[in-house]
């Protein structure tokens, strides 16, 4: 269960305090994420106190890929007995009640979800019978690391990664690793035996055009269903599969 300690933080850049920040933290709140931690790269707390947020920040900046993994790190320093940690970065919204749906949903043995489901892993998601529909639910992603935008682990899965051999190695990559976290991560699940998990329809929807690392735009999860959308409507979805 995520009740009693949900390790939920934002990953944001200064940048973006007046623009995409409020309106992720309204989403998130909305979700039933309502005091998340921030980890900004670069900036100072008192920037963001009149957020009424814990805030670490990281002054000069270490770039996105090692500002998520230290949030990891720090995370499971902070509450290493949290049950599940996720991580969301600050350009996206979701559903309502979207935490109520995800401690309702059975978490894969040796994997961890990606809440942001690219068209791309929508095409290979389970057909709902011969009505051309997808089924509703968690399926395998192709594997490839598309978006690392909000990822969910428990404890085993964060273990995964913080005991991973692939992940500390990265910073002296001088081509990707200061890119591609969410390629990083998918590698060191893959080399572990485990898998990365999406969601159909897709749990969130990113917002920002403009990459903090010179990125091309994501493209839009076309199966989101707008952050009025109840995720717990999603029961019935795949009681009907």
């Amino acid at each position: 269960s995520m009740l009693d300690r949900p390790n939920t933080r934002p990953g944001t850049v200064p940048a973006r305090l007046e623009t995409l920040l409020p309106r992720t933290l309204k989403s998130l709140a909305r979700g039933g994420f309502p005091s998340p931690r921030l980890f900004v790269d670069g900036g100072e707390p008192k920037d963001y106190r009149f957020l009424g947020l814990e805030a670490t920040c990281r002054e000069p900046k270490v770039g996105t890929p090692a500002n998520w993994w230290l949030a990891l790190q720090e995370l499971w320093c902070r509450d290493a007995t949290a049950d599940r940690y996720a991580i969301f970065q600050d350009d996206l919204v979701t559903y309502k009640n979207l935490r109520k749906y995800l401690e309702l949903c059975t978490f894969p043995e040796n994997g961890y979800w990606n809440l942001y489901t690219f068209p791309s892993n929508l095409r290979i998601a389970p057909d709902a019978g011969a009505t051309g529909r997808k089924q509703v639910g968690w399926f395998k992603s192709a594997q490839t690391g598309r978006g690392a935008v909000a990822l969910v682990f428990d404890r085993r899965a964060a273990l995964t990664l913080l005991t991973s051999l692939h992940m500390a190695e990265r910073p002296l990559d001088p081509d990707r690793g200061w890119k591609a976290v969410d390629g990083g991560i998918v590698t060191a699940f893959v080399k572990a035996g485990g898998s990365e998990y999406v969601h159909s329809p897709s749990l969130v929807q990113h917002t920002g055009d403009l990459s903090t690392m010179g990125n091309l735009p994501h493209p839009k999860a076309d199966s989101f269903r707008g952050d009025d959308f109840d995720a717990m409507e999603l029961l019935a979805m795949v009681k009907d599969n």
